[in-house]
């Protein structure tokens, strides 16, 4: 299932890739795009996948899941 969540905090291309590296990380997680003009990321996940695992990632990569 294709998830979408809002993330703020990115500046440049190195917090694009910080976001993509803590998402990828993510058992389950594919196909990650993120875009730092629509302040997003946009991912394959099982449908059963723990969204606050998701938060908890991206927030421990600096950034904040809104």
């Amino acid at each position: 299932m294709m998830h979408k969540i809002t993330i703020e905090g990115m500046s440049c291309q190195h917090c694009v890739r910080a976001v993509t590296d803590a998402l990828k990380a993510i058992d389950g997680i594919t196909d990650v795009e993120v875009s730092l003009e629509n302040k997003e990321a946009a991912f394959q996940a099982p449908d059963n996948q723990d969204m606050e695992q998701v938060k908890k990632a991206v927030s421990d990569a600096g950034y904040k899941v809104v």
